[in-house]
C-alpha cells in the first residue's frame, strides 16, 4: 500500500528488484539509486502529489501518471505546469521515464533503465547494465565505470558517453553529434548510425571499423590501417578488436588520442521545442544518395513538406516522439 507521508511525499514499497515507471511533461526529474526496497517520491516545491499524478501500484511496481491525459503509445503530453521531483529508488529496480520536456538526471542504478524524452535534457552517472535512452532534440550525457549495454537515439541532439566498458552498443541520430570514450568488449553488437552527425571516438583499445558512408570521411589520430570490402570502408585501429559498424550519409568518423578525452565538448544550443530544433538541422541532412554531383540535392518541396508535417504533428501531440524518429527515418532511406 502507498504510504502518504506528507502532501508532497509518496513512499512505497516494490522490492530491491521491482519497477518504477513516471510519466511525466515537464519539469525536473532526478532519480538515485538508494539500499533498501522503498520507491520515495517527493516534490521540490511541496505540491501536492495528489494534485499532478495518478498513482497505480502492482505487484512490485508503482506507476506516477502525470493526472492531465498522458498517453505515451498514440499522443504526447498535454500542456500543463511541470513538476520537480526528487526521486530514490532500489538500485537495482527497472525504472522507466517518459517525458515531453523535462530534463532528467539519474544516478546510481544497476537494473534495466529506460528514459524517453521529446527536448528534455538527459544525464545519467554511475550506471551499470542495461540502458536505453531516446530523444528528439535534448542533449544526452553518460557517464561512469560501469559496464554498459547501451541503446541511444537522437534526432539533433548531441550524444556523448564517457564509461570504462561498452558490452553492447547501438547509438543513431540524424544531425546530432556523438561522442564516445569508453572500450568495446564482448561480441557486441556494437553498431552506430547517423545521417548528418559526426562521431568521435577515443582509442583506448583496438578495435575494427566498417563504415557505409556517401560523403563522409573515415580517419584516425592513432596509429591504424585501411582495408576494403565491396561498398564498404575499413579502418582497423590498433590491434585486432570488436567490430564496430558505422552508416551514415554525410557524417565523419574520426578516431582520436586518448589524451583528447579530457577536452571539454561545449554543449550545444536547442530550441526551445523539438520542432524549431529539428526542422533547424535538416537542411544539412539533404544529399545526394547516388553521388549524381557535387552538392546536389536530391530531395524535392514535397519532401521536405512531408518532414515539416511529421514535425508539425509531434508538437501537435498526434503522434509520439519514437513515432516521429520513425517516420522521419523513413524519409531520409537511408538507415533501412
Amino acid at each position: 500500500m502507498t504510504k502518504i507521508t506528507g502532501s508532497a511525499t509518496l513512499e512505497q514499497a516494490i522490492g530491491p528488484r521491482g519497477r518504477f515507471t513516471l510519466r511525466q511533461a515537464l519539469g525536473d526529474v532526478a532519480i538515485r539509486g538508494v539500499e533498501g526496497d522503498m520507491v520515495r517520491v517527493r516534490s521540490l516545491d511541496d505540491r501536492p502529489l495528489s494534485d499532478l499524478f495518478d498513482v497505480e501500484v502492482g505487484d512490485g511496481a508503482f506507476e506516477l501518471r502525470q493526472v492531465e491525459g498522458l498517453s505515451i503509445g498514440r499522443r504526447m503530453f498535454s500542456h500543463s505546469s511541470g513538476a520537480e521531483l526528487a526521486i530514490e529508488v532500489p538500485h537495482g529496480a527497472t525504472v522507466v521515464v517518459e517525458t515531453q520536456s523535462a530534463d532528467i538526471v539519474a544516478s546510481d542504478l544497476s537494473g534495466e533503465k529506460r528514459f524517453r524524452t521529446a527536448s528534455g535534457e538527459v544525464k545519467l552517472s554511475r550506471l551499470a547494465g542495461g540502458l536505453d535512452v531516446e530523444t528528439v532534440s535534448g542533449e544526452i550525457e553518460v557517464e561512469g565505470s560501469a559496464p554498459l549495454d547501451l541503446t541511444a537515439k537522437s534526432v539533433s541532439g548531441d550524444v556523448r558517453v564517457r564509461v570504462s566498458t561498452i558490452r553492447r552498443l547501438d547509438l543513431g541520430t540524424t544531425s546530432g553529434d556523438i561522442r564516445l570514450d569508453a572500450t568495446l568488449a564482448g561480441n557486441g553488437p556494437f553498431a552506430m548510425r547517423s545521417i548528418s552527425g559526426d562521431v568521435t571516438i577515443v582509442g583506448r583499445a583496438g578495435f575494427r571499423v566498417e563504415a557505409e558512408s556517401i560523403t563522409g570521411d573515415l580517419s584516425s589520430d592513432v596509429p591504424s590501417k585501411r582495408e576494403s570490402l565491396p561498398g564498404r570502408k575499413v579502418l582497423v585501429v590498433g590491434r585486432p578488436g570488436p567490430t564496430l559498424t558505422f552508416r551514415s550519409v554525410s557524417g565523419d568518423f574520426h578516431v582520436v588520442e586518448p589524451r583528447d578525452a579530457a577536452t571539454p565538448v561545449e554543449p550545444t544550443t536547442v530550441e526551445s521545442t523539438p520542432v524549431a530544433a529539428i526542422a533547424a538541422t535538416r537542411g544539412s541532412a539533404e544529399l545526394p544518395v547516388d553521388g549524381a554531383g557535387e552538392g546536389a540535392d536530391d530531395s524535392s518541396p514535397g519532401d521536405e513538406e512531408k518532414r515539416l508535417e511529421v514535425l508539425r504533428a509531434l508538437e501537435r501531440g498526434d503522434i509520439s516522439v519514437a513515432e516521429a524518429t520513425d517516420q522521419l527515418r523513413e524519409l531520409d532511406e537511408v538507415l533501412r
